[in-house]
């Protein structure tokens, strides 16, 4: 009877100890988004984000969505505590950190490495969080390039009268699409891709990540191409509700992942590794600066207007001129 009698007890006591820890934890869903649902390396971050959120007093349960639109308005309406979104799909929530993917403002990966780690900041903190919403952190995709299915297509003026695919809720994309006579076809994160690879569009703007698992190969064929001229830093963000979330998670959820910063730019280099060497198109370095200047334009004007934030465009600039202080525009006051 002893043993029998042990083993029952150990069985309550093990009851007992996980509701203690439930009473001790806050209880909430997050919704992940990723382009390969609960199979995607960004969901696969997030397991081990639940792992360290348990730490700080948060029992996460993950719901993984391939369908972004779904997972925003999911979170919206309640559905979910938290969601893992693009920027873009941040931007409602959070105009500042909504502005991280304007064009041009972000130049590389050692640039990027130094803005996540200012905004992770305590001193940021009041940025972070607008109305009943908190940007709890910041984890990169990728650099954005245009992906075009004739390399013809090799400068600006070229792309007058071109079908481009943008993301009909982002206001910034159909501006710049206007700007250079370009024709928008209104497109989600679910169907770009495929509508590229059928030859709908005959331009996207996108990742590297997006290579493989959109088999974008399909779409750039014999003749399309990649050219390397970098256009925007594409970002997920992680959107709590506030107020649902015990104090101080947001910001440890901030330095957490960016800690994890040079985990995921490995993960996204792998992708940019995976792309075809064939389909990089090389923009000769003496059109670079005309191209950098045509984005600042823009870019001021989307500011002026309301659509980037002004406080991230200041932001941003001083992070370039960190890196390289004698450029022009470091000794003006546009941006």
């Amino acid at each position: 009877m002893l043993p029998y009698l042990r083993r029952i007890l150990l069985i309550a006591l093990s009851v007992l100890a996980s509701v203690a820890f439930a009473d001790a934890t806050t209880q909430r869903t997050l919704c992940v988004w990723d382009l390969m649902g609960a199979n995607g390396d960004n969901y696969a971050l997030m397991k081990d984000y639940r792992i360290a959120a348990a730490q700080w007093g948060v029992d996460l349960k993950l719901r993984a969505y391939s369908d972004e639109k779904i997972a925003t308005e999911d979170f919206r309406v309640g559905q979910c505590d938290g969601a893992v979104i693009t920027g873009l799909r941040a931007r409602p929530f959070n105009s500042f950190t909504g502005s991280l993917e304007s064009v041009g403002t972000i130049p590389s990966y050692d640039h990027l490495k130094t803005v996540i780690s200012t905004l992770s900041s305590p001193k940021a903190a009041s940025l972070m969080s607008q109305g009943q919403y908190e940007i709890a952190g910041l984890i990169p995709m990728g650099s954005a390039y245009f992906f075009v299915n004739d390399r013809s297509i090799d400068e600006v003026g070229k792309l007058a009268g071109k079908k481009i695919a943008i993301f009909d809720y982002d206001k910034s994309q159909s501006q710049l699409i206007r700007g250079i006579g370009a024709q928008a076809v209104p497109s989600d994160i679910t169907n770009f891709g495929q509508k590229f690879n059928n030859g709908v569009v005959d331009i996207i703007v996108a990742p590297a990540t997006a290579y493989r698992p959109l088999e974008l190969y399909r779409g750039l064929g014999v003749r399309g191409g990649i050219p390397d001229f970098l256009l925007a830093q594409v970002s997920l963000q992680v959107v709590l509700r506030k107020d649902s979330f015990p104090d101080g998670f947001g910001q440890k959820s901030r330095q957490y992942l960016s800690s994890q910063f040079d985990r995921t730019i490995a993960i996204v280099k792998r992708y940019e590794h995976d792309v075809d060497p064939k389909y990089w198109m090389h923009i000769p370095d003496a059109d670079r600066p005309r191209y950098i200047a045509m984005m600042r334009t823009a870019r001021i004007d989307l500011t002026k207007n309301g659509t980037y934030d002004k406080r991230m465009m200041s932001l941003l600039k001083k992070v370039r001129c960190q890196y390289a202080p004698a450029e022009a525009e470091c000794s003006d006051n546009q941006e």
